[in-house]
């Protein structure tokens, strides 16, 4: 992680499938985002293991969210 002035650049990633998250998140790498939060309620997904598998082939650290919109 690269600090610019104490500052992180932290990058949310809302998309449908796990595998376009991680593209997503490859490009925000590339771009200059230190990390990424990841938006799980924006991802279609059936089981846990796929957040899992997600989770484990991150290439930046990564907040990990859920919002829950009423």
């Amino acid at each position: 992680m690269a600090f610019k002035n104490n500052l992180l650049v932290c990058t949310p990633l809302e998309c449908e499938t796990a595998g376009e998250m991680l593209s997503s998140m490859k490009r925000a790498e590339t771009e200059g985002a230190d990390l990424t939060e990841l938006r799980l309620d924006s991802l279609s997904f059936s089981h846990n293991s796929e957040v899992e598998k997600l989770i484990k082939q991150r290439t930046l650290p990564s907040i990990v969210s859920f919002r829950y919109l009423t």
